[in-house]
């Protein structure tokens, strides 16, 4: 279904300010895993391993969660392969040190998967091993209906929010809780599901999102979808846009996320020849955005701020749990991005370089906080005094 919001929107913040967040937020992400992999001696040279493009992939989600829409009292259950992007908003919310920062996967130091044991900064959720977090906050909504309801009727309560994975829904224990008709008009829960269409070893090859959707709205869930951007969903309203979107919907999904790591004439090309007998009103569509066909192609709804925010903030006294379906690319951002391989690839030391470059930092400054005079700077002071 398409984005109808079931309460009142509040003024979104500036959108400059939370991109310069997310953008800080992953390169932290990625940077804690690269220190452990290249900058930590090592005696044997093994490889410590760690999860950019999945990281990459939820930094979008992530940030506007919490930046934007987390009140204290909420609870959240992270995604195992995002916990780098967890603990890089963690520190930029002055919870965690800076020298853990550099100890991800390390002896008593930051937890490749999330855990409340372990982590300096216990989390709400452990939700290691894949699939099993996941369904751990829906009863935790429902633990937290039954207090209110029979022990303290004025105990208000929180939001509990699952971030997994789209292949954490290959799970049967996630279908065994959706389904329970105890959860049904849980509408304290969500669930944001980073659909980046790849597994650990390829790119899935048919997208099944409909199916998914259909299977929570027969149980009971409200479900909203993002799946394009707000600036390809303007393209799609122009002579030719219809086309572009046919293409688009009907490309094998191989096929298109190889599109991601191809050049501008590329990307053009394929599109056109995808279009068939319509390549002709295609091609005049795509002329008048020559330079920006490659990134129109790349602008997916698990990606746009204003989305994210809007979809998240229609959650909001919703009288059944949400089910946010992202369309996200695994290692936005990178370059690595869509490669069918980066399940666990990790980015070179030139690529490290330029990503630094990119976000504004040097070697002096790249495990700063944010400017605290800055506006992204009092966003982050905002949700840190919110939480």
């Amino acid at each position: 279904m398409t984005l109808h919001a079931v309460a009142p929107i509040d003024p979104l913040p500036s959108e400059p300010a939370l991109r310069s967040i997310e953008q800080r937020v992953l390169w932290l992400a990625v940077r804690m895993v690269d220190y452990v992999n290249r900058d930590l001696p090592s005696s044997d040279g093994m490889k410590i391993g760690g999860h950019q493009a999945s990281s990459a992939s939820l930094a979008s989600a992530m940030t506007v969660l919490w930046m934007c829409e987390l009140q204290r009292g909420d609870r959240v259950a992270v995604k195992p392969h995002a916990s780098p992007v967890l603990h890089a908003l963690e520190y930029l919310l002055g919870w965690l040190d800076e020298r853990y920062l550099r100890s991800l996967r390390q002896f008593g130091g930051l937890q490749a998967y999330p855990s409340r044991t372990k982590d300096p900064v216990p989390v709400d959720y452990s939700t290691g091993s894949v699939g099993l977090g996941a369904a751990a906050p829906l009863f935790g909504a429902l633990a937290q209906r039954y207090v209110r309801d029979h022990l303290q009727p004025d105990e208000g309560g929180g939001r509990f929010f699952s971030i997994l994975g789209d292949a954490e829904l290959d799970e049967g224990n996630i279908w065994e809780a959706i389904l329970d008709p105890a959860t049904r008009g849980l509408g304290e829960a969500v669930w944001i599901v980073d659909f980046n269409r790849q597994s650990l070893d390829r790119v899935v090859p048919v997208l099944r999102s409909s199916g998914l959707e259909q299977a929570f709205e027969s149980a009971g869930w409200r479900v909203v979808e993002l799946k394009y951007g707000r600036r390809l969903r303007r393209v799609f309203t122009e002579e030719g846009g219809r086309v572009l979107r046919r293409v688009i919907d009907q490309m094998p999904n191989q096929q298109y996320q190889q599109l991601f790591s191809a050049g501008e004439d590329e990307v053009t090309e394929a599109l056109e020849r995808s279009a068939g007998a319509s390549s002709r009103r295609l091609r005049k569509l795509l002329e008048g955005h020559r330079g920006q066909v490659r990134e129109l192609i790349r602008d997916l709804g698990g990606h746009d701020l204003d989305d994210l925010r809007e979809a998240l903030a229609s959650t909001r006294g919703s009288d059944r749990p949400t089910v946010i379906f992202a369309y996200t690319i695994k290692g936005h951002g990178l370059p690595i991005a869509g490669h069918p391989l980066n399940h666990s690839l990790l980015l070179t030391g030139d690529q490290i370089d330029d990503l630094r470059a990119r976000v504004g930092l040097t070697e002096d400054t790249e495990w700063s906080r944010i400017d605290a005079d800055s506006a992204a700077g009092g966003l982050v002071a905002d949700a840190a005094a919110r939480l």
